[in-house]
């Protein structure tokens, strides 16, 4: 549960919950803690929580304890007050209370924001590759196979329920018309993620917040934030400092790189750097607190997004941008649709390390242009301020639930 775990999703369903909540609407969440005993029901930032614990020990086992409690506990709050709107953020998780009695009884308009089994197959492939043993390998790839088909089934019948669909990209909704075929596409909406532009803001003195830093201000300063998994394509970025660095040492240009983030490729990283010669340009940071994520990107000259795939939105982009700090990304996911309406050069070719670098050795020439424009952040409150992601999507939940209830009426 937000803000102990991190990531988009979690911080998409804090910033949307509570602001929905401050305009009157009654927001009551279900989330699930596998970090110590849940909490009884309580209140945070307006929205009214309900968490149950399930175990780890085997995911068949994790699995079980969500579709059940979470299930009981919907159908016993939907007992003690009529729900107008179910909207499930992880449909695996979910399958069960859409399934239920109460949940067949009211509108449903789940969040779709990436398929669970490609993520699952993605860091499959991964674990093989890392796993030395070929028992085990041989164990992962076996079992792969099994709990794939079941978390495509389990994602299907959520979206196929739905009274419409809400999605953050058109990369995510491609999603659905490749991989779920069944489910009917005009109920699908594309409604963005969103910034706290309050927040995430230019600062006053980006000198004083580099000093708090600790970062040099001669210093070129790249900066990520991500969670440190296979597919954020952190490895390639490090691999791509190397040739940043012997770009511009003619030039004397010490250029620094900030990973902020926890997960387990955090030793791979460390270790990557000490041979590629960059102990002293990388630094992980770990995970940062909420105050710091802000004057990370306001002390940035460039954030880097490396990821390889399945990137369903990007919020760290747009709350970078919201800072007025550049963005090189990759052409994964739906990292395109929001940088090239900024600037094409954004963009890598492609996710390798070569393409990492290119793009940031071409930004470092193009880069004086940027002087004095507010471009990166006028872009974000044009389209991707908190406010104007709620008016759309109350909206949107708005005339799906009117025509839901005549349709029921007519009935």
């Amino acid at each position: 549960m937000y803000p102990e775990w991190t990531g988009g999703t979690y911080t998409y369903l804090y910033e949307l919950g509570r602001r929905l909540a401050e305009r009157g609407h009654e927001i009551v969440v279900v989330a699930s803690r596998d970090d110590g005993p849940a909490k009884p029901p309580h209140d945070f930032a307006g929205m009214r929580i309900h968490e149950y614990t399930v175990n780890k020990i085997h995911p068949l086992v994790s699995m079980s304890q969500h579709l059940r409690t979470a299930r009981r506990l919907f159908e016993e709050l939907a007992a003690e007050r009529p729900v107008d709107i179910l909207s499930v953020q992880d449909l695996p998780i979910g399958v069960s209370v859409t399934r239920s009695h109460a949940g067949r009884s009211v509108c449903q308009i789940p969040t779709f924001h990436a398929p669970t089994f490609l993520e699952f197959r993605f860091d499959t492939e991964w674990k093989v590759k890392s796993e030395r043993s070929p028992l085990r390998r041989a164990a992962i790839r076996s079992t792969e196979p099994i709990y794939e088909t079941w978390q495509r089934r389990f994602e299907t019948a959520p979206l196929e329920a739905a009274e419409s669909i809400v999605v953050l990209s058109e990369y995510s909704r491609s999603h659905i018309e490749r991989y779920f075929p069944t489910v009917d596409l005009a109920k699908v909406q594309i409604i963005p993620g969103g910034v706290d532009t309050e927040r995430f803001r230019p600062p006053d003195d980006r000198n004083a917040v580099r000093a708090a830093l600790g970062i040099p201000n001669d210093a070129v300063h790249l900066l990520t934030v991500r969670k440190l998994v296979p597919r954020m394509g952190l490895e390639n970025l490090v691999r791509a400092m190397k040739t940043v660095v012997e770009n511009e040492a003619g030039r004397g240009l010490p250029i620094r790189l900030s990973i902020c983030g926890s997960g387990r490729l955090g030793p791979t990283l460390s270790e990557l750097a000490r041979e590629s010669g960059l102990e002293s340009v990388v630094s992980l940071e770990g995970r940062v607190t909420d105050d710091d994520l802000v004057r990370y990107y306001q002390a940035t000259d460039l954030f880097v997004l490396p990821t390889v795939a399945m990137e369903g939105f990007g919020i760290v982009t747009v709350e970078a941008l919201s800072t007025n700090t550049p963005v090189v990304g990759t052409p994964a996911g739906a990292t395109p649709e929001i940088l090239s309406a900024v600037d094409a050069r954004l963009l890598t070719r492609d996710t390798s390390t070569e393409a990492i670098a290119d793009a940031i050795v071409s930004w470092l020439t193009w880069r004086a242009e940027d002087r004095g424009t507010t471009r990166y952040r006028d872009e974000v409150l044009a389209k991707y301020s908190w406010e104007r992601v709620t008016d759309l999507v109350e909206a949107s939940y708005a005339e799906t639930l009117d025509r839901f209830r005549a349709s029921r009426d007519r009935r």
